[in-house]
């Protein structure tokens, strides 16, 4: 069976066929699509389609339904995302499951059961609707751990020991509580939709940062405070006036 993965993170890329892998040994991967733009490349030009997709659903130029809206694509979709409000209009392009990030092999198993029993084909529109609900009320699950990129190797990190993530030159760098330094291929944008609010907030544009890395607070001008944290104690984050009022009520929440 041909696979393809429509994923922008490169180590979850990986782990994902990882997990194909382990429950399906056979499986033959077309190298993986990161972005909107790539996919409607490969469908426009490629005569020999996948069996399958495992597709993430928020990428870096836009979201992966724009691939599908221009082609009248047969190919069944798994789709694997962290975000749970997509599930009804995941069922209307041609989806056979609608998997929410962590995931683990037990889950893939699972989908690919689904494809293999074409379950989805005997769906009602009633039914379709139902599940989808169901997906969207399921409770997230947000982010414990990432992949950092450091100057020698790649590692997962656990996010309560990453005092903030900080945008710079389209880069977002990670400040740790054991003062190494990395970065990480994902946006502050995405990244925020995936942190848990009650520990994370963003800042500003170029920061987030996290409660428990915060080491001091005072105001600054023009009603802006700064913020410092505590593996770099150097850098001045400024919080714009009109986040002020919302950062003091996180804090004491």
């Amino acid at each position: 069976m041909k696979i393809l993965i429509i994923e922008d993170e490169i180590p979850a890329q990986r782990y994902l066929k990882k997990c194909i892998e382990k429950v399906m040994p056979s499986a033959e991967f077309i190298f993986p699509i990161q972005s909107v733009e790539e996919g409607k490349e490969f469908f426009n030009s490629k005569s020999d389609l996948p069996d399958l997709i495992f597709s993430d659903i928020e990428l870096s130029d836009g979201l992966s339904f724009d691939i599908y809206k221009d082609i009248d694509l047969k190919v069944p979709i798994i789709f694997v995302t962290a975000y749970n409000d997509y599930a009804l209009r995941a069922f209307e392009v041609n989806s056979v499951d609608y998997l929410l990030k962590p995931i683990n092999e037990s889950d893939i198993e699972k989908s690919l059961e689904k494809f293999n029993n074409n379950t989805i084909n005997h769906l009602s529109n009633e039914t379709i609707k139902d599940v989808a609900k169901g997906v969207e009320q399921q409770e997230l699950s947000f982010r414990q751990r990432i992949w950092v990129n450091y100057p020698t190797n790649l590692t997962i990190a656990e996010v309560n020991q990453i005092h903030a993530f900080q945008s710079e030159n389209k880069t977002v760098f990670v400040h740790q509580d054991n003062g190494v330094s990395g970065h990480i291929d994902l946006t502050l944008d995405k990244l925020e939709k995936e942190l848990d609010p009650e520990y994370f907030f963003r800042v500003n544009r170029q920061f987030i940062v996290n409660i428990n890395g915060v080491v001091s607070i005072e105001p600054h001008y023009n009603g802006k405070w700064v913020l410092r944290i505590k593996s770099d104690e150097q850098i001045e984050i400024i919080i714009p006036k009109e986040k002020v009022s919302k950062f003091k009520q996180w804090m004491v929440k």
